[in-house]
């Protein structure tokens, strides 16, 4: 069990930064550079940091079923790596406003939602509908209504942050104890055998 520890500290570390990185990628990228990007940029960013997670979780299973020999051992390993990581959802606490801020900004200055051009095109796609020219869209004509991204006050806020923030680390908990535990089935059968002579 020592190993399952040992690695599951160590992975869980690292999922942590990930996490907390790609969380916060959006407070650190100026407003313009996202819409430039599209708005594809934060649930790629997301994804990402799933599959480090995953796959640290993994990693630290094998290691700690090679290491010790018992998938326990590897359980063990992916619950803390889901327990260390899910602090970051601790931690980005305070930055839950200037995040929800960051939102409104992008909804306000990328009302098209981001554009994306690949290559230059002359002419639209057969069947795509074109504005009359001269048409501009009214002023906030595609921002979401005042108080969209306002999440509710009082204690019943509260409530739904910490409701929120136990679900995610309880599912990421169990699913790195699941990759983990898989991992480990993989290293207690790779584990190299003594001879008993």
């Amino acid at each position: 069990m020592v190993a399952g520890v040992r690695f599951g500290a160590i992975a869980g570390v690292i999922a942590f930064a990930s996490t907390l990185a790609a969380n916060l990628a959006i407070l650190l990228l100026r407003p313009a550079d996202l819409c430039r990007v599209g708005p594809l940029v934060i649930p790629v960013l997301m994804l990402g940091a799933a599959l480090v997670f995953l796959l640290l979780a993994a990693a630290a299973g094998f290691a700690a079923g090679r290491a010790d020999g018992t998938v326990p051992s590897a359980a063990l390993a992916g619950l803390l790596v889901g327990a260390v990581s899910g602090c970051a959802l601790v931690a980005l606490i305070p930055f839950g406003s200037a995040m929800m801020h960051r939102l409104m900004e992008l909804s306000t200055l990328c009302p098209d939602g981001g554009s994306f051009s690949i290559g230059t095109a002359t002419s639209p796609p057969p069947g795509f509908l074109t504005p009359p020219p001269g048409f501009t869209p009214p002023p906030g004509g595609f921002a979401p209504p005042p108080g969209a991204f306002t999440p509710p006050s009082g204690i019943a806020g509260v409530a739904l942050q910490v409701t929120g923030i136990l679900f995610g680390v309880g599912f990421g908990a169990a699913l790195a104890t699941g990759a983990a535990a898989l991992a480990g089935l993989v290293g207690v059968a790779t584990r190299p055998q003594r001879d008993p002579a």
